[in-house]
């Protein structure tokens, strides 16, 4: 006989469908709160979905009404078939997924939930339990408790977790069902409105009206044939948003005013190419800059000017295409013992690795052997043989300089260990080198090596991040990274290779775009706060940031 007091959890649980659910969701990007931030051991949401309904829950005692406890909670596991292609072959693949039960991303708001409020608020007395996480992190058990009807206190004594929980808990129970009137900059931006219009059920014929009544004239393009018209109601405001349209509308704010401020330090270049294979041959032509306008925006089209509607329409005509940065590649950098040269600390040279993208950082001595000469060469060669034999001939084809020994110096056969490394560090004399730039094309990502220009972009003076600071809330952060301890080396060792500061983790121009940041959200937020409120500001602004210091931001 099984006591009252008996849970769910202690008799039975649906491992397999939690497990098979948790790894699913791990693979999850849109929509899912680990993108909010990067928090380690972040526990998946099924797992702790399950977790608590078979923990609040006592157990019926019944095998057969358990199972259907659990039938309802997990699912069922079924075995599906799948066709994939691999070398070139159609290979099936078989897998096992859940169907049914709440667990799966994208079941959340099935009737099984509202259920399973019922059933726990019954187990209680009516009430509904309270719940406590002393150790929060990323929020996972505390908001799952929430969407299960639970009263739930969250604690944590990171101040990022604190933050994140704000975020994840609080400021969307405030908000929720909440709407309040789009800004004014962002009911004249076309993209914005036409997404925001599509999300509120706009289609059609009923959607270019409503942008062509405000302004947004459309480019010409065919829209979707609606069968029914869908224009608002009279008494419907049409620019109210709830907090994520209002997040996306006020981050905008955010991005076009960093892109102004920062435009001079990413240039972006334009290439002589054309944009599909089968034309005549041509000459290649010198990367040429676009100067970025107030707006801190590029436009290619005056080097286009040259060729007609006729020549541009045919993909295989060669124009200019800009190809906008998307990532500067850097290694830190130290000096040979021996002969001085600048030693490049890299574990592998791929920049890609790929069955239809191998790209590999070339390294050679330069000729005064001061240090080395980068290049990047497409389409590095692949081993025949087997996958084995193939690893094995990238691991030799892509070594860097770094190894479980230390660092072995292109110029000569010198070896600096890990020691020397440190050593160099503490001392200060470690560098950082740009090694490639990875631009985005109109087939997807390209590399490429650094231009002048981009070098140049990269160097900041102390006295220029002194000034740029000045205005920014507790100004570089210049606070110890963790010192030695039990620990503590362990989990964050960077203090013995001399970074004892968080801003010496970043580079110059990463400080700068950062203080770039956190000053366009100042700035943003103080508008938030003329249209709506401190609280509210503080809630559209806390999913706009992206580092710590702006904790530290003073209400005006």
């Amino acid at each position: 006989m099984i006591s009252a007091g008996t849970r769910l959890i202690e008799i039975a649980f649906p491992l397999e469908q939690v497990s098979l659910d948790s790894v699913h969701e791990k693979n999850v990007r849109h929509g899912h709160i680990s993108t909010l931030h990067i928090w380690p051991a972040r526990r998946p949401l099924a797992a702790c979905r399950a977790a608590l309904v078979a923990t609040l829950l006592p157990d019926p005692g019944d095998a057969g009404e358990r199972k259907e406890i659990y039938r309802r909670l997990a699912g069922e596991v079924v075995e599906t078939i799948k066709t994939e292609a691999r070398g070139g072959r159609a290979v099936d693949r078989r897998k096992r997924e859940t169907r049914g039960g709440i667990l799966h991303w994208g079941r959340e708001g099935d009737a099984d939930l509202d259920w399973f409020r019922t059933r726990i608020r019954e187990a209680h007395g009516g009430r509904a339990p309270k719940v406590l996480d002393p150790f929060a992190g990323g929020g996972a058990i505390p908001l799952e408790a929430m969407r299960l009807g639970c009263e739930a206190t969250a604690i944590d004594i990171n101040p990022v977790a604190w933050f994140i929980l704000k975020c994840t808990l609080d400021y969307p129970r405030q908000l929720a069902g909440r709407t309040l009137p789009l800004p004014d900059f962002v009911r004249s931006d076309r993209d914005f409105m036409e997404a925001f219009l599509k999300a509120r059920g706009f289609k059609g014929k009923a959607l270019a009206r409503q942008l062509e009544k405000h302004g947004l004239v459309t480019d010409g393009g065919e829209f979707e044939l609606a069968l029914i018209d869908h224009d608002p109601p009279p008494d419907v405001d049409l620019f109210a948003a709830d907090l994520a349209w209002q997040v996306r509308a006020w981050g905008r704010r955010v991005l076009a005013r960093v892109r102004a401020a920062l435009a001079y330090r990413y240039p972006t270049f334009a290439e002589f190419q054309a944009l599909a294979p089968g034309g005549r041959p041509f000459e290649g032509r010198p990367l040429v800059l676009l100067e970025p306008d107030a707006d801190g925006e590029t436009d290619v089209g005056p080097l286009n000017e040259g060729f007609d509607a006729v020549y541009l329409k045919d993909p295989r005509n060669p124009r200019w295409v800009a190809k906008p940065t998307v990532a500067y590649l850097w290694a830190r950098t130290v000096r040979c013992k021996s002969c001085r040269a600048t030693v490049p600390l890299l574990k592998t040279r791929w920049l890609c690795k790929k069955d239809n993208k191998r790209v590999l950082l070339t390294m050679t001595p330069s000729a005064d052997g001061t240090g080395v000469v980068f290049g990047v060469e497409a389409g590095a060669p692949q081993a025949r043989g087997n996958a084995a034999q193939r690893r094995e001939d990238d691991k030799r084809l892509g070594a860097g300089t770094m190894s479980r020994s230390g660092a072995r110096c292109p110029c000569c056969p010198t070896i600096m260990t890990m020691e020397d490394i440190r050593l160099e560090g503490r001392a200060g004399r470690l560098g950082a080198a740009m090694t490639a730039v990875v631009v985005d094309g109109p087939k997807g990502k390209e590399y490429r090596l650094p231009q002048e220009e981009e070098l140049r972009a990269a160097e900041v003076s102390p006295d220029e991040l002194d000034t740029l600071y000045a205005d920014v809330p507790c100004g570089l952060p210049t606070e110890p990274t963790p010192r030695q301890g039990p620990g503590a080396a362990r989990a964050f060792s960077v203090e013995n290779y001399g970074l004892d500061q968080w801003a010496k983790l970043f580079t110059d121009r990463q400080r700068v775009t950062q203080c770039a940041i956190i000053r366009a959200i100042i700035d943003t937020r103080s508008e938030m706060v003329a249209m709506h409120g401190s609280n509210i500001a503080d809630a559209i602004a806390g999913f706009l940031l992206k580092d710590p210091l702006i904790l530290y931001m003073k209400n005006p």
